[in-house]
């Protein structure tokens, strides 16, 4: 039997993680909302993209519109949203995550 690389079990929780981030979207916009009502309202049409870990950090990958990204998302934007993804998912389920940062992608 072959052992299962450690890589494919990253994939797989990657793979979990971003579905639960994107199941509960619109709860995190809330929380986003409640420090940026203007940035939880160009979110609101975003999507989860994916989850990548660097240096015992986590990078969520956000898809924006591309006329939302360039046009009206600020720099502080993406720390406002990881602090909401970090905050939502210590007060749901108790899980304390590493670091989290956020990328948008159009």
């Amino acid at each position: 039997m072959e052992q299962q690389k450690p890589h494919a079990r990253y994939d797989g929780f990657a793979e979990q993680f971003t579905e639960v981030i994107h199941t509960h979207w619109t709860d995190i916009l809330q929380v986003i909302g409640r420090q940026s009502p203007r940035a939880a309202a160009l979110l609101r049409a975003a999507t989860p993209l994916g989850l990548k870990r660097t240096h015992g950090a986590w990078r969520v990958q956000v898809l924006t519109k591309q006329a939302v990204q360039h046009d009206k998302l600020q720099p502080r934007d993406n720390e406002i949203v990881a602090h909401a993804i970090r905050l939502y998912f210590q007060q749901a389920a108790q899980f304390k995550l590493p670091r989290v940062t956020v990328e948008f992608e159009s």
